[in-house]
């Protein structure tokens, strides 16, 4: 095994992939079936050929621009593994800040039920409903099969029980209110798209990323039909760009809302829109 992880490192290094000793490891980790202590203790682990031929099939993958998760078919997002396919958003880290001041705002009271809009894998309404056994969620995409792969991660964490899963152009088939309301929706300029890194650009759905000419495109939707989805005392949490904070507080703030908080990621960007009925 000692051979293939050094060859692996070493072309992944010379194919300029930033991660080359993180993704080897994983690579052959998926493979052999392996755990990191074994690369600790150079356990000498004999590889059949069928092995060395997927683990070189996987190298040239990711050679080729291909993410390790679009590679293996599923992300780890608040600790769970979700199943990804080309037809959902890859999960990012960045996003578990929505998790993270749901949590914070709620404290130990928890919300009843939950709104995900354009929820994808689903990772967000599962991690939540993970953390809080008693709530209920619905989870709304236009995709069909964006909710297929949801349903599938729900039904392994076992929260299958506790979600509707809803085809809806956002709120147009919803008449219900929620206490909490949570979206990562496309929020990528479309002129910007042709220059993302090409892991993005070339493996994440489109619909999960054009926000239209500004970007903002879904927040004004989802704000325009959020007065009839969120309780009175019912809070909604928003993924936003990096430079977006200012343009997303106006359109929350002119449809009426009040903007409770930013959230920021582990970089410190500004990450999470917080808001409110306010006044409403």
């Amino acid at each position: 095994m000692k051979d293939i992880y050094k060859s692996a490192k070493e072309s992944l290094a010379r194919g300029g992939v930033d991660t080359p000793d993180l993704d080897a490891r994983i690579i052959l980790r998926t493979i052999l079936g392996i755990t990191d202590s074994d690369f600790i203790t150079g356990a000498d682990i004999k590889v059949e050929s069928h092995e060395r031929d997927r683990i070189k099939n996987m190298i040239e993958r990711r050679l080729a621009g291909e993410p390790v998760s679009r590679i293996l078919g599923e992300r780890e997002f608040w600790g769970l593994t979700f199943r990804i396919t080309p037809d959902v958003l890859d999960p990012r880290p960045d996003t578990e800040t929505i998790i993270d001041s749901a949590l914070k705002r709620f404290g130990t009271n928890p919300p009843k039920k939950i709104l995900d809009l354009g929820t994808g894998s689903g990772c967000i309404l599962i991690a939540l409903l993970h953390e809080w056994p008693q709530a209920q969620g619905v989870a709304v995409d236009m995709s069909e099969k964006a909710l297929a792969v949801a349903e599938e991660n729900a039904r392994l964490h076992k929260v299958d029980s506790r979600i509707r899963f809803i085809c809806s152009d956002w709120d147009s088939n919803l008449n219900e209110c929620f206490d909490l309301v949570v979206s990562n929706p496309p929020y990528i300029p479309n002129q910007v798209i042709a220059n993302l890194d090409r892991e993005v650009r070339n493996h994440d759905p489109i619909l999960a990323l054009d926000g239209g000419d500004s970007g903002l495109q879904a927040y004004k939707k989802i704000f325009s039909g959020l007065d009839r989805l969120i309780n009175a005392e019912g809070r909604g949490f928003f993924e936003i760009g990096y430079d977006q904070q200012n343009d997303v507080t106006r359109l929350a703030e002119d449809s009426g809302f009040c903007v409770e908080a930013i959230h920021a990621d582990l970089a410190g960007i500004g990450r999470v829109v917080e808001i409110s009925r306010g006044d409403k």
